[in-house]
């Protein structure tokens, strides 16, 4: 292995869950949006350059996009019954929502956060292709991070 090299994911070994085995089935991408940290104008009279300070941070969204649509699949159907019924995912090792980047790593909400699903229940077909859907939820209280604790 080359140590000057950032270490390489592949897709082959990713997987969506919620909790530790309870695979999303269909899910063929994810977006984890990221951390944007707000930015609060103090200049006062007299001030040519504005002047900022650091604000509260937006913890992002999540996307799973490009998901097989699986009517009978319980976990797409957990994922859209926590839009419908407003259900905010934690950080619970047995159910919370997790992205897998590896085998032994998955980026999931912090402890003290929650995941409130926002979207679900679009579903796109063509004629020559399988029918989509996807999700999306809001990250909140917390920063999403990487746990190694995977046990799937």
């Amino acid at each position: 292995m080359c140590a000057d090299r950032a270490t390489t994911l592949t897709g082959s070994f990713m997987k969506a869950t919620l909790g530790p085995t309870s695979k999303i089935l269909g899910a063929g991408k994810y977006d984890i949006s990221g951390i944007t940290r707000k930015t609060v104008d103090c200049s006062e009279f007299g001030v040519d350059i504005d002047i900022f300070e650091f604000g509260s941070a937006d913890g992002g969204t999540i996307t799973l996009s490009d998901v097989s649509f699986d009517p009978s699949d319980p976990m797409q159907n957990e994922l859209r019954a926590c839009v419908e019924n407003g259900v905010k995912l934690n950080n619970n090792l047995t159910s919370g929502l997790r992205f897998y980047l590896n085998t032994t790593s998955y980026m999931t909400i912090g402890s003290s956060g929650t995941i409130l699903m926002t979207t679900a229940g679009k579903v796109t077909a063509d004629r020559n292709g399988i029918a989509k859907t996807d999700f999306s939820g809001k990250v909140s209280g917390a920063f999403m991070y990487v746990d190694t604790r995977a046990t799937a």
